[in-house]
């Protein structure tokens, strides 16, 4: 089966799990399940991991939404949730509070997910053509008012992780739910995250390691770029009509935004909060 790369972020391992969990539950309170299809995560080095579907499935997914959530009463039910969520989750995201125990991650991760499927309702839902305009109005009320949780809500299990585990520093971000779920001690963890630190593929809730080709064979599964690497020009949407010429800066992740001069070219997998610095002196951006 072909697989085509639809975008890259800097998630972590537990948010690429949370990521897929999150997709496959039900809404508890209209009972509504949503199948959001069959992602692979492929991550080679670092910072990003690259998110695959099959070819056509997110169109599909789009429209199947879109039939759901044209629902007036899930739709408003789920977004009235995605509020109270937001309240409880933005203590963690903005590392007022934090997990002190494993209890307490536990309720962080679930309450991830629970965040998650409410933010996808409200950023997704603008883009289905086929729903009511008063409930897009609504969806994009909504992300106005938590989009400075996105950036920071990729933090959250690094940092609370890194408060259970500070002997794994930097390795937080390759460490599996499953495995600190399951009580392993700190060596355990610090054992498999250096492995998954060297490469990973996620596929259908497993976490495969070694040679990418053959475990991708062993799969069926064949690799497709969106955008082949050797281009001059890339000709896609325009956000806003106009010219700029500049020098190209690649931001990965906040990191990368001390590299922004006035003038520059932004190029990102996505803009964030925490990206207005170097977004304020560049003069174009690029995402995809």
């Amino acid at each position: 089966m072909k697989y085509i790369q639809e975008f890259s972020r800097n998630y972590s391992l537990f948010q690429v799990v949370a990521y897929t969990e999150f997709n496959r539950r039900p809404s508890k309170e209209f009972n509504t399940f949503v199948d959001t299809g069959h992602p692979l995560f492929v991550y080679k080095d670092g910072p990003l991991v690259d998110i695959y579907y099959p070819e056509g499935e997110l169109k599909k997914i789009f429209g199947e939404f879109g039939k759901v959530a044209s629902n007036a009463d899930y739709f408003h039910g789920v977004v009235e949730k995605f509020f109270k969520v937001v309240e409880e989750a933005k203590l963690y995201f903005e590392k007022t509070r934090f997990a002190k125990n494993l209890s307490d991650l536990k309720y962080i991760y679930e309450l991830f997910k629970d965040f998650g499927y409410g933010e996808a309702t409200v950023w997704v839902a603008p883009l289905i053509e086929t729903l009511p305009q008063d409930l897009k109005t609504k969806a994009l009320s909504a992300r106005e008012k938590t989009q400075d949780l996105t950036s920071l809500r990729d933090e959250v299990f690094d940092y609370n992780i890194g408060k259970l585990f500070p002997e794994l520093g930097e390795l937080t971000h390759f460490v599996d739910p499953e495995s600190v779920f399951a009580n392993k001690n700190s060596d355990e963890l610090l054992k498999e995250a250096s492995m998954y630190r060297e490469g990973f593929i996620f596929f259908n809730g497993h976490i495969y390691v070694g040679d990418q080709e053959e475990i991708l064979k062993k799969l069926n599964i064949e690799l497709e770029l969106r955008v082949e690497k050797n281009v001059d020009s890339i000709h896609w949407q325009s956000a806003c009509s106009g010219k700029a010429t500049g020098k190209v800066k690649i931001v990965l992740t906040s990191k990368d935004i001390s590299k922004i001069q006035d003038g520059d070219i932004l190029v990102s997998p996505m803009t964030r909060p925490d990206f207005i610095s170097g977004m304020k002196i560049a003069s174009a951006f690029v995402t995809d």
